[in-house]
């Protein structure tokens, strides 16, 4: 299980929808992931046709309307990415604790933005730590103190070309990697300024980096993946050694 957001007074304004080439990136990445072998990612738009159970639609009914239909577009993607990835699939996914019920055995997160849901899935015992977070617009330069730490702000311009990108990216990667690391460690990560994300290596299509908790708990690694201006998709997955040096990061980690 995963918690579903941080904190919600980062969280951009809503905005237009998502445009097609936030689409097609999307479909490439789910077909990466899947041909690596790795969690299974699944996309639904709001307001899309997807079949629910029974309990999950009458969980939702008493939401007000805008609420009610982000919870039905994440259960499709939710339903969908369990079932790409061997799952169970067919029962009703209701809230439990920080995040959405799973059934047995399945590690999973989701995330909304701008009418749409993505979800990732996989099996627990190969993904014991896994989250996904979906930015289709970024959050203001004002909250970069809500994001990020003050070794991490040391030096940032927010008027300096790609401080926007920048922020965005350090958002997205912490949402991330605090859904994939909150179900353990509790209330000892109260939000993301207690992540610090350090550079680790460089890839042409985006950038890794470890997130740690000031109160301990594992190392995840996460991949932010540009989908289009102003767009990303990041998803945390247990770290590999070699963990990445203690050291902030600094825009121009990725290529």
């Amino acid at each position: 299980m995963a918690a579903e957001t941080a904190n919600s007074d980062v969280r951009p304004a809503p905005g237009p929808a998502a445009p097609a080439e936030v689409l097609r990136t999307l479909a490439a990445t789910a077909a990466g992931l899947t041909a690596a072998a790795g969690p299974r990612l699944a996309v639904a738009p709001v307001g899309g046709r997807a079949a629910h159970h029974a309990a999950d639609l009458r969980h939702a009914a008493a939401m007000p309307e805008r609420r009610r239909a982000d919870f039905l577009a994440g259960r499709a993607a939710l339903r969908r990415a369990l079932a790409a990835a061997g799952l169970a699939a067919d029962g009703p996914l209701l809230p439990g604790g920080r995040g959405p019920g799973l059934p047995p055995g399945a590690s999973a997160s989701l995330s909304h933005s701008r009418g749409l849901a993505v979800a990732l899935a996989a099996p627990a015992a190969g993904h014991p730590l896994l989250g996904v977070d979906l930015e289709l617009n970024g959050p203001p330069a004002a909250a970069a103190h809500l994001v990020l730490g003050p070794d991490e702000r040391a030096g940032l311009d927010p008027d300096a070309p790609g401080a926007a990108q920048y922020l965005l990216e350090c958002f997205s990667a912490k949402e991330a990697a605090f859904k994939a690391l909150s179900p353990r460690l509790g209330a000892a990560l109260p939000g993301l300024r207690a992540l610090r994300l350090a550079p680790a290596v460089p890839l042409a299509d985006g950038w890794h980096a470890v997130a740690r908790a000031r109160a301990g708990g594992p190392p995840v690694r996460v991949t932010v993946r540009r989908l289009a201006p102003g767009a990303v998709l990041s998803w945390a997955l247990p770290a590999e050694p070699p963990v990445a040096p203690d050291e902030p990061c600094r825009e121009g980690t990725r290529r």
